[in-house]
């Protein structure tokens, strides 16, 4: 598998060298043409004739409510996302990056980003970036504007448009309608987004019914994965635990634990019956605490904790948070094992001092850090119930189709927009046998996918546009905003060299945030 990854990664990049090789060797002919123009690698291939359709378009759209609209969205997510590249940044100091985090996963390129799938992602960014360009056209023909060509963009495949306006004529357009035209292209993607998420929630959400009320298996370990427990499957029963009472196993269960547990998977193969060893599992250590001095090993399940038999997490929490930190703690583990179709448990006993949780919090997360952690102890483990990572499956619902930004505003819009990064989009052709739907099983979720990535692109194309960088739509609209400012009073002090100079400060420090993200992580 890895071998044939290269030979993909090493003929994409071939692909890449011949097609730059060919532009350059093109470039002085490319330029005495009419028709064909570079930008940067890319081609430009231009059409004349095309241009119609713009000022036909321009006739439905209403102009002076599409554009108060407009820069009414460019500004309010200008702003937001400043805010949130100043809050990204204060995070980044506390954030470890793994070293193994290639720089391609911060890219937004199908392809190249190991999270955008080629197809989805190719599709919706072609579209996204094809509706922004033609949208300036439509605003600069709807203010006189004379729009000089339009036509399709290559680079090595074809990926997007672009709509050339009459540069004079935009230089010496008065600022309001300037920025109009500046705004357009964001503004529409914004609006698109928007409308992708209310299909996603409204349409086809509803639409679909789970066949079982179960927990779906977003990942396993020990004894969970002993057991042929496999993610992408759906836990229908453990034990006496069924339907919805399955939700909170792992805070509930009064299964004791060690004991042999039988249980109902159900997936593409249909239903799975098995057994596995139930228990609060261990599924890491963090180094340099007091578990993983103590010799616990990851795959165990705790029994006890000086004498409290731990059932469920609750338990668990429970009992550490009632030991003063410092205090020295006995703890029963048991390792499971699973050989010639039968389980073998055994009992270890382990001796360790505990810390307070606060120290834990100081170091890894010390946003959510509490002055009452100081009297909790922790010994350093993260667990799951008996090896088994889970979601409900009405939470796994709301989360694929996005409606979990809805009933967790304003945390839930960024689980949404993670989707991609929890492998959960394009959702696993294993949660396509979980679910009923309205029209052949396969067609459903192709659709449903391709909804979600015109929405995540659209969403990210607007707001990134809408950043007052000077290289993108949100750097001219700001510096154009600035001189309708000026004409007021209040506003005077601003002049051509100022507004210049403030617009120029202001791409330098949105640049900066972007990149102390990328840097500092991996510094610290």
């Amino acid at each position: 598998m890895r071998f044939e990854m290269l030979n993909y990664i090493i003929l994409a990049l071939a692909l890449v060298m011949i097609w730059i090789l060919a532009m350059v060797v093109l470039a002085p002919y490319i330029s005495k043409s009419n028709h064909f123009a570079l930008l940067g690698p890319a081609l430009m291939i231009k059409a004349t004739k095309n241009r119609k359709i713009l000022d036909k378009v321009s006739t439905v759209i209403p102009r002076e409510s599409f554009s108060r609209i407009s820069v009414a969205l460019v500004m309010v997510f200008s702003v937001l996302a400043i805010a949130l590249l100043i809050f990204e940044a204060y995070l980044s100091v506390f954030i470890r990056v793994a070293p193994t985090t290639s720089v391609g996963a911060y890219l937004v390129l199908p392809g190249i980003n190991p999270f955008i799938p080629v197809f989805y992602g190719g599709f919706a960014l072609i579209f996204a970036v094809v509706v922004h360009e033609i949208m300036h056209g439509v605003i600069s023909r709807k203010h006189g504007i004379k729009v000089r060509s339009v036509g399709a963009l290559f680079f090595v495949i074809p990926i997007g448009a672009f709509v050339e306006p009459d540069q004079d004529e935009i230089a010496a357009a008065d600022p309001v309608i300037r920025r109009r035209i500046f705004a357009a292209g964001p503004a529409t993607n914004l609006i698109l987004a928007l409308i992708f998420f209310i299909i996603l929630v409204g349409v086809m959400m509803p639409s679909v019914q789970p066949i079982h009320d179960g927990v779906y298996v977003m990942n396993v370990s020990s004894p969970a994965d002993l057991a042929g427990i496999a993610p992408g499957s759906e836990i229908i029963s453990m034990g006496n635990y069924s339907g919805s009472s399955l939700y909170g196993i792992e805070t509930s269960s009064t299964i004791l634990p060690g004991s042999v547990t039988h249980y109902q998977s159900f997936g593409s193969g249909g239903v799975h019956k098995g057994t596995v060893v139930a228990g609060v599992s261990i599924s890491g250590l963090v180094q340099g605490f007091p578990a993983e001095k103590s010799g616990l090993a990851t795959g165990e399940l705790f029994y006890s904790i000086n004498n409290h038999v731990i059932r469920n997490i609750t338990a668990l929490t429970e009992t550490l948070d009632s030991i003063h930190p410092g205090t020295s703690i006995n703890v029963t583990a048991i390792n499971a094992t699973y050989s010639s179709g039968a389980w073998k448990t055994s009992y270890h006993n382990y001796t360790m001092v505990t810390v307070s949780k606060y120290s834990y919090y100081a170091s890894y997360y010390p946003i959510d850090n509490s002055p009452l952690f100081a009297n909790e102890s922790f010994v350093g483990v993260t667990t799951n119930y008996a090896g088994i990572e889970y979601i409900s499956i009405p939470a796994l619902t709301q989360l694929i189709f996005g409606d979990s930004a809805l009933h967790g505003f304003p945390s839930g819009i960024f689980t949404t927009l993670a989707l991609p990064f929890l492998g959960l989009t394009p959702v696993p052709s294993g949660v396509y046998y979980l679910y009923h739907t309205p029209i052949q099983t396969g067609v459903f979720w192709i659709l449903t996918n391709t909804v979600f990535w015109l929405f995540w692109l659209d969403l990210l194309l607007g707001i990134t546009n809408a950043l007052p960088i000077f290289i993108l739509d949100g750097g001219q609209f700001f510096k154009d905003t600035l001189l309708i400012a000026s004409r007021r009073e209040r506003f005077k002090f601003l002049n051509e060299e100022r507004i210049g100079r403030i617009s120029r400060y202001m791409g330098v420090l949105v640049f900066v945030l972007i990149m102390w993200q990328l840097i500092i992580p991996r510094l610290l």
